[in-house]
């Protein structure tokens, strides 16, 4: 079983099917290889695997899209229930003490990643490796800069604040909204 579990590994790392899934399906794909009934590496079980996951690769993209615009708090007048806007704002990005700004690692950390992978792979890109991920390189920058309060690379400019909260300025409307429009095929009536 542990072969097996390691081929399968192997198998996800190197196909590339790992870096379309969202923290969700990653989730459910860790846990499934977890337990005991993994099915056994023979060339029938990995081509209809792989079969599988290519026919729902675009659902399962869809779905990242839809579960990182789903967990924004409408609380604030820039997430809109409609779309996603020029900027967003999420809360518990990060955390601040007396030694300054700290990066906090959990569910908000998957949904930022998501958020890079889906904005990158709609604009052709190849994916950055996950140590240099958003998540690595924004965790880096508060590391380095425990006082600072603004983060910016290609894709975003990222303001966070003591209060743990982040405000992300996407930098590629274009992209944001080829998100919209998946966001409308799922909720239709919401975009004009």
């Amino acid at each position: 079983r542990n072969i097996d579990r390691r081929i399968w590994c192997d198998l996800m790392n190197k196909s590339g099917m790992l870096s379309l899934m969202d923290a969700q399906a990653r989730d459910e794909w860790h846990k499934s290889l977890e337990k005991g009934d993994i099915p056994a590496i023979c060339e029938a079980n990995i081509l209809s695997t792989f079969e599988q996951l290519h026919k729902s690769k675009g659902e399962v993209f869809e779905r990242g899209v839809i579960n990182v615009f789903k967990a924004l708090s409408w609380d604030y007048k820039t997430n809109s229930p409609c779309r996603f806007g020029k900027k967003i704002i999420m809360d518990g990005l990060v955390s601040y003490n007396r030694w300054g700004f700290s990066f906090t690692h959990g569910y908000r950390r998957d949904q930022i990643v998501d958020l890079e992978r889906m904005l990158t792979l709609l604009d052709g890109k190849l994916l950055p490796d996950n140590r240099a991920d958003i998540a690595c390189r924004l965790s880096d920058h508060i590391g380095q800069k425990r006082t600072a309060a603004v983060y910016e690379d290609e894709l975003f400019r990222i303001n966070y604040f003591q209060k743990g909260s982040a405000h992300i300025a996407f930098k590629r409307p274009e992209l944001i909204e080829r998100l919209n429009d998946i966001i409308a095929r799922h909720y239709p009536g919401m975009l004009a």
